[in-house]
């Protein structure tokens, strides 16, 4: 959980300027590394008890800060009252994604992206229309 911590931070540092897509194309990009280390731990944790209890025992505290830490790279956040719940909801999407990637060709993955991202954005009240060619 640090390493991916720190991985995810520093992929962040000096960015957090960027636009709300930009910076989560930033951590599309993350997930796509780290995800199958962690899908590993999860695979494992299921018939691991004993990693299963060391998983319990450190998590608590770790994934708190590392909801804190989501809040500096997604200020929009910051404000609501469940930003740990969405923080969570944005893992979800993105663990699936790579899931989907095994089957999918990249454009349906990349349509798949663009449409959780305007999701996200309307929901946040930032629904400004994605950049693309004009029409």
């Amino acid at each position: 959980m640090q390493w991916r911590y720190e991985k995810v931070y520093g992929a962040f540092e000096g960015k957090t300027d960027l636009d709300l897509r930009a910076r989560l194309d930033i951590l599309w990009g993350e997930f796509q590394e780290i995800f199958p280390i962690t899908f590993e731990l999860i695979v494992a944790l299921r018939s691991d008890k004993e990693l299963l209890a060391l998983y319990k025992r450190s998590s608590k505290t770790r994934i708190e800060e590392i909801v804190t830490g989501y809040d500096d790279f997604f200020p929009e956040l910051s404000g609501m009252k469940v930003p740990g719940v969405l923080i969570a909801v944005m893992a979800a999407f993105y663990r699936g994604a790579y899931i989907e990637m095994v089957s999918r060709e990249p454009g349906y993955i990349d349509e798949m992206k663009q449409v959780f991202q305007d999701m996200l954005m309307k929901y946040l009240g930032l629904d400004d229309p994605p950049p693309g060619p004009a029409a």
